[in-house]
């Protein structure tokens, strides 16, 4: 009988979901269910321990499945798998189904004596089943109809675009549903960039040319007897971010453009493939297995002529009906395995599917042209392909692919193709495609993919968030000759730096081996021991702590081992609304997060607003170069009547907290002393009034301008604390906007020029005797850690998810050991000299680089 396994976060629900599953179980034998819930001595987490005894607990010659809730339960399961022997490996699976419905399925059909094929199915066909029926919409209507009358009520509205990411594909689709529930006519336009208005109501139109980064200037305008309720609701849905203030920080880098192809895609390649070749990493680890070479159905489309161009346009009517059910499936798929947000992905297919626009052109060519709906669609999609690979946004271009999945699904439903065998993967293999798509990654038999190579596509692809999003190492950009790669061949990847082997000699297998089998041993070393302190081998302890945005990000923080923030990004309440917050708004924000930090340190930083951080509540004045402008401190200087409402709030949330304040962008020494004279002004008021604030708090300021790093020993005896801002610091020395694609090979934080700067910073502090930490991209990477440990940095501030990882190396080094390292490094010439020797210190660590 196949035996089952339930993996959770808590003991208590992964316990309780085997107690239902058995009780709704019934057959001649009971069926093995076992849980492994939690950490070993209790609490919250997932033990790599429990979940092994688990699967042996449960194992017969007729398999075992496995279901998890989320996150690490997912990661954990998979290193058990990998871990298990060959023979093994075979008859244990990972499943997709949702934990709850999927382990009640399982069971009952375990219990029926069904093989381990037909217990899968019968999980996963729970994911297909919504609990509450949801009723079909009708298609938006279009906002581009008959002339208007002159006198018909108009209204527009100029926003600052807050996200991070800007108006790109979901924050677009977003856009167009909320646009399409209006009768007015609606357009959009990017004034920042000076195009032309679109048709808000056209998906294809916003993602193409309405488009805006973050911090540029669009207009929205409508006519229409309900022009004031559309502007009012698309002016909220874009001050509020479209609901994804924090997804900016933890973004891939812009990727090329992917190479063009046609809807219906042809593999041709020539000659052998070569054994080594170099594309881009883009979701870390290591993998060695055969190749499996996916090619897609053959969509290829021959053009006819038809007689009844309405019974073709309702054909396809007809196929875009299916397409949306076909949608649904793999919406609720994506979502019960990689989170709600990841299966928001399919919410920009869903529009496009929808979109006015698209479905026009393709009926009016059917109707001027008499040709079949097959037809239209691939010319109309190819033109719309073209058009997104053409855009200057790095981001949009990667939805060129998406279009082209959206395409392609259509025509295999008008084929009948069938979909292809990704789900059903013979063996543990590495997948070879020229590219794919969201909607063949949502098909992928994760138990059996150990990676990805692709000839095709960039970090920014929706098919590599997934991936990413999964654990799935990838490389992709490889060219058309890893398609030569014959199915069954042995292929190596490194995800990170982009190196695959083929037929690779047996000693570079087993380096590769090696590699994962270390990679595995640390990241589960790092989860199990991510509440401990790190310490270094000779007893240095070295504080780990989280930037964060919210109560929400601090929960994660305190799962992840945060010993407390080292940033607080104030900026939460601030972005994606019309008001400024008042002090008692801020007073309990601040206090909700202190209460969930306990005594952990809390350290606020004051409201970092201007240069790539707008607010549409505030207008700062238009200038030249806002990066050098009135922004952070400078600005809250200037207002005080926004400054002092924010320090009184710190100062009352701090009583019975360890919180700190952290002011942004420090240039002189003069700039120090005002900002602290605004505090003790701050704190005046209060006893005055008689409300409760904490007493004298600790106060450091960022060094993000080389002005305070040069003369970090003038400002030091001012502060308690330094922070070193890298991404700022890293751009204001360089003089390169770190987010310029043009620029890219210009911005790193490992220039000689930046660690010198840093190395000034903590030589200045420490002689005073202060604290420094660093915060920005550059403390989470593992290649740099190291480094930083022997220039001196007290506190390394970093993404939650970052943290065990990063304290498991601190506890591989000792001081002495760092300072060596330091050395060495400051010693070079060149970035990517100091780059290579890191990746080898590292190495000989057995740590893999990031």
């Amino acid at each position: 009988m196949v035996g089952i396994v339930v993996v959770s976060h808590s003991r208590e629900l992964a316990e309780g979901v085997c107690a239902v599953a058995r009780q709704m179980a019934s057959g001649d034998r009971p069926v093995s269910i076992a849980a492994a819930g939690g950490l070993e001595g209790g609490g919250l987490g997932t033990s790599f321990e429990a979940i092994q005894r688990a699967v042996d607990a449960a194992d017969s010659d007729e398999g075992v499945l496995i279901l998890m809730d989320l996150g690490s339960a997912v990661m954990s399961a998979q290193m058990v798998l990998e871990m298990l022997p060959p023979e093994r490996q075979a008859r244990v699976r990972l499943s997709n189904a949702p934990l709850v419905e999927g382990a009640i399925a399982a069971a009952v059909a375990a219990s029926l004596g069904d093989d381990l094929d037909q217990v899968q199915r019968a999980a996963e066909a729970a994911l297909e089943m919504p609990k509450i029926p949801i009723e079909g919409e009708a298609p938006p209507a279009s906002a581009a109809e008959a002339p208007l009358a002159p006198d018909v009520p108009s209204s527009s509205v100029d926003l600052v675009v807050p996200n991070p990411i800007g108006l790109h594909a979901r924050p677009a689709a977003l856009f167009v549903q909320a646009a399409s529930r209006f009768a007015s006519r609606i357009t959009v336009q990017n004034v920042t960039a000076g195009r032309e208005p679109v048709d808000a109501k056209s998906m294809m139109q916003v993602a193409s040319q309405g488009t805006a980064r973050h911090g540029e200037c669009i207009r929205i305008a409508a006519r229409g007897e309900d022009a004031d309720g559309a502007i009012a609701a698309l002016r909220a849905l874009v001050e509020a971010g479209f609901g994804e203030m924090e997804m900016g920080e933890e973004g891939g880098t812009a990727s090329p453009p992917s190479t063009s192809q046609p809807i219906s895609r042809r593999v041709a390649s020539q000659g052998p493939p070569p054994s080594h070749m170099q594309g881009i990493g883009a979701s870390e680890g290591y993998a060695v297995a055969p190749a499996f070479v996916y090619r897609g159905p053959d969509l290829d489309v021959e053009r006819r002529t038809v007689d009844d161009p309405q019974a073709e346009i309702e054909r396809f009517q007809w196929a875009l009906d299916v397409a949306r059910r076909q949608l649904d499936q793999v919406q609720h798929r994506v979502a019960g395995t990689a989170g709600e947000q990841a299966g928001r992905i399919f919410e920009f297919h869903r529009t496009v599917l929808e979109d006015a626009e698209l479905l026009r052109s393709v009926e009016d060519r059917i109707a001027a042209e008499h040709c079949n709906a097959e037809a239209a669609v691939s010319t109309v999609v190819n033109q719309w392909v073209s058009t997104f690979q053409n855009l200057d946004d790095a981001l949009m271009r990667a939805r060129a692919n998406d279009v082209r999945d959206i395409g392609n699904r259509l025509l295999a439903v008008f084929a009948g193709a069938v979909q292809p065998q990704l789900d059903q993967l013979p063996e543990p293999v590495v997948v070879v495609a020229e590219d794919l798509t969201p909607s063949e990654m949502a098909l992928l038999d994760r138990a059996q993919v150990r990676g990805i190579c692709t000839a095709l596509g960039g970090t920014t692809s929706h098919a590599v968030i997934l991936a990413r999003t999964w654990g799935i190492p990838a490389v992709v950009g490889l060219g058309e000759r890893i398609l030569a790669v014959p199915s069954g061949s042995a292929v190596a990847l490194d995800g990170d730096t982009g190196v695959v082997e083929v037929n690779p000699s047996p000693e570079a297998v087993g380096v590769y081996r090696a590699r994962q089998e270390r990679l595995i041993q640390v990241q589960m070393e790092a989860l199990a021991h991510a509440a401990e302190p790190a310490i270094t081998c000779d007893g240095r302890r070295v504080d780990v702590v989280a930037n964060i945005g919210d109560v929400a990000s601090a929960r994660e923080a305190i799962i992840y081992g945060a010993e407390g923030v080292g940033v607080l990004r104030t900026e939460f309440m601030y972005l994606g609304r019309s008001t400024l917050p008042d002090e008692e708004e801020q007073y309990a924000a601040y206090l909700a997060i202190a209460r969930t930090l306990g005594q952990r340190s809390l350290i606020v930083r004051t409201l970092d607003i201007g240069g790539d951080k707008q607010l549409p509540s505030l207008d700062v004045g238009s200038e030249m170069n806002p990066f050098l402008g009135v922004r952070a401190i400078r600005l809250c200087l200037e207002r005080p009547d926004i400054f002092q409402p924010q320090l009184r709030a710190i100062l009352r949330a701090g009583v019975g907290h360890n919180v700190k304040v952290l002011f942004p962008m420090m240039a002189t020494r003069d700039q120090v002393l005002q900002a602290r004279a605004a505090l003790d002004q701050a704190r005046r008021d209060l006893a005055t009034n008689g409300v409760p604030h904490a007493g004298p708090v600790e106060v450091g300021i960022m060094v993000e301008i080389p002005a305070a790093a040069i003369n970090a020993d003038v400002l030091a005896p001012e502060v308690d604390f330094f922070s070193i801002g890298s991404n700022d610091l890293t751009q204001y020395t360089l003089a390169c906007e770190r987010g310029s694609e043009r620029l890219s090979y210009l911005y790193n934080s490992l220039d000689l020029a930046v660690l010198r700067l840093i190395r000034c910073v903590i030589q200045a502090a420490h002689g005073a005797g202060k604290w420094v930490g660093l915060c920005g991209e550059m403390a989470g990477q593992r290649i740099a850690i190291p480094l930083l440990l022997g220039l001196g940095v007290d506190e390394f501030s970093m993404t939650p998810r970052a943290i065990p990882a990063a304290k498991q190396l601190i506890r591989l080094l000792s001081t002495g050991e760092a300072r060596e390292i330091a050395d060495n490094a400051l010693s070079l010439a060149t970035a990517s000299e100091v780059e290579d020797y890191l990746v080898t210190v590292l190495e000989k660590l057995g740590i893999a680089t990031e």
